[in-house]
Parts: structure tokens; sequence; C-alpha cells
């Protein structure tokens, strides 16, 4: 029987915040260490004192640039092999070319693509290291099988966050896993959404820009149909001291959360609701 492939080391080097974020995310979705860097200086000081499987490497850095940085990299006897993808936002003919061209082992645009990302790294790690996606528990995640064929859902998910980033990393964890993610940004778009139609799964933030995750809750909680629906807060602010979580209105899932603890948690609340 074939084992799945471990994970890499991977520095990834990025000055944006919610860039970093979220190709950590991913990496360690997939069970790869991750070690961060935000300027180029860092980046050579980091694979110098531990040597990584793999860079990815922003263009545009303070002080030395991506550029300068690779030489620096390649200058070293033993990184001189290390693979190294640039990734950037600010593609322009041309460039592609120019970064392959400087040894670049991979050039890749910005805003990366959450469902490839993890698979475009892999493929410049040998195969032991490519890693895997998270692999929920079992007993939590009963009755939601994995799908056949890609594009395939067994599990309908509405996120309310006004945050993009976190509705990517929401889709990025539970889609590969058989979940449909649909996202609303709003109070207002999530109920349009679950009146189009109903999902298995209601997770929402807390604060959502003006408004609050507790007005779904309570319109769900209003309507018979909905009452039971299965719900929970995914926030980093929840404060426990506060009413909106008397009387345990509804689960809250902190984050940040490590994605296999996601899936258990999403499984857990779906089989609690199953009465099996």
């Amino acid at each position: 029987m074939t084992q799945p492939a471990s994970g890499a080391r991977i520095l990834v080097v990025e000055d944006t915040p919610h860039s970093l974020q979220l190709m950590q995310y991913i990496l360690e979705a997939h069970t790869h260490t991750v070690v961060a860097a935000v300027t180029g200086e860092e980046a050579v000081q980091f694979a110098q004192a531990s040597r990584p499987d793999l860079v990815v490497m922003d263009l545009q850095l303070p002080g030395i640039d991506g550029y300068e940085a690779l030489a620096a990299l390649r200058a070293t006897p033993s990184l001189a092999t290390v693979p190294v993808v640039a990734v950037t936002s600010f593609a322009m003919v041309g460039d592609r070319d120019r970064a392959l061209g400087a040894g670049f082992d991979h050039y890749m645009t910005k805003p990366i693509d959450p469902e490839t990302f993890a698979a475009e790294i892999g493929a410049r790690l040998p195969e032991g290291l490519r890693g895997h996606p998270p692999v929920p528990d079992e007993d939590h995640h009963r009755g939601t099988a994995e799908p056949e064929f890609a594009g395939q859902y067994t599990v309908d998910v509405l996120a309310l966050d006004d945050s993009p980033i976190n509705q990517t990393l929401l889709r990025s964890v539970l889609e590969p896993h058989g979940y449909r993610v649909r996202t609303a940004l709003t109070v207002e778009d999530a109920i349009a959404a679950v009146e189009a139609e109903q999902p298995d799964l209601v997770l929402s933030d807390i604060h959502v820009g003006r408004q609050s995750g507790t007005e779904l809750l309570s319109y769900l909680r209003g309507v018979p149909s909905l009452a039971v629906l299965p719900f929970a807060f995914v926030t980093s602010t929840a404060d426990w001291q506060s009413p909106l979580m008397d009387g345990g209105a509804a689960p809250v899932i902190n984050r940040p959360i490590e994605p296999a603890a996601l899936l258990e948690r999403v499984g857990a609340l779906l089989h609690s609701n199953s009465g099996s």
C-alpha cells in the first residue's frame, strides 16, 4: 500500500500579511512546515540557518528584492539547488521569462488560486515531500463521504464573513473534502442565500462590518423550518462574557484553527444534528 507523501520544510517570503497568511494556511493544511520571512535579508538568513526544501519568494520586497535574494541563495553552496518559486502581483509582459532566466524554478502570479496552489508547489518537490490534504477524523466526519469526482459535493455550507481572506481559508480547507461552500458578505445576503437554497450548515463570524452574526442566528431560529439548522460562530474575537453567548445560543469555533481541527468541528456539528 502506497504511503501518503510527507510534508516539506518551506520558506515563504512575503511582506503582505494577507498573502502570507493564505499561503501559510494552505501549505500547512497540506502537512508542510512553513517558516515565514518578510524581507529578502530575512529570507537569506533563515534559509542559511536551516536549509528548506523549497522557497516561495515574492519579487517585490522591502530591502533587497526577490532577485537579489535569489542570487544570494544561489551563491550559497548548500542552497544552490533548492527550488525557488517566484510569486508576484505586478506581472508584466516579459516578467515570467525574466524570472525564469534569473534562476527561479517556477513563476506564479497573485492572487494565488487556493485550489491549485498546493499542487503547483508540490510539483516542484520530490515525490516523498509533496504532502497531502488534511484528513478529517472518521468518527466526527461520518456520513460526509468524499466526492467521487471533482466538482461534486455532499454537504452544503453557507459562510457569512465580510473578510474575503477568511472566506478563502474556509473554502481551501472544506472544499477538497466534499463540501460546497457558499459565501455571503452581509446578513441580508446570507438570509437570501438560505431562502434560495437551504444549506446543511451555517458558519458565521460574529462581527460582520457594522452587523452581527447573531442577527442571522436570530432569523434562523425564528423560522420553524430552519430552527434546527446546524449553526456555529467562527471568530477570532469571541467574548465569552458577552450576552451574545448566554444560554449557549450557538457553538463557537475560535480562529486561528488547524485545518484538521476545523474539519473535525464541522463534522461534529453535522453528526450531532443527524440523530445518529
